[in-house]
């Protein structure tokens, strides 16, 4: 009995425990995709525009989550929204050197 009593306890303790470990808010991962949204705008803007706005909304959506406390979510999307807001930044300097 002592030891399917203490297993009861551990289990009764596991929430508490799993609260303890919850990420944290990505504040570094939001400011790395603003920062790459705001650098690669004055020239995706003009030769890659589609690419830079879908950067630009996963950053929006990404900001929302974090709001609303979802971790998760924010971080994966503010990620997405600095590797597509460098892929505009590349592709429309690439453009802009062919002449296009």
């Amino acid at each position: 009995m002592p030891v399917r009593d203490a297993v009861k306890r551990i289990l009764l303790c596991l929430p508490v425990l799993a609260a303890c470990v919850a990420p944290e808010a990505p504040d570094a991962q939001l400011a790395l995709a603003r920062s790459a949204v705001e650098q690669a705008a004055p020239v995706a803007m003009e030769y890659a525009a589609p690419e830079w706005t879908a950067a630009r909304e996963k950053l929006d959506h990404a900001a929302r989550a974090y709001g609303d406390r979802d971790w998760r979510a924010a971080r994966e999307l503010a990620e997405q929204a600095e590797v597509d807001a460098k892929y505009a930044q590349a592709l429309a300097e690439r453009e802009r050197a062919a002449g296009r």
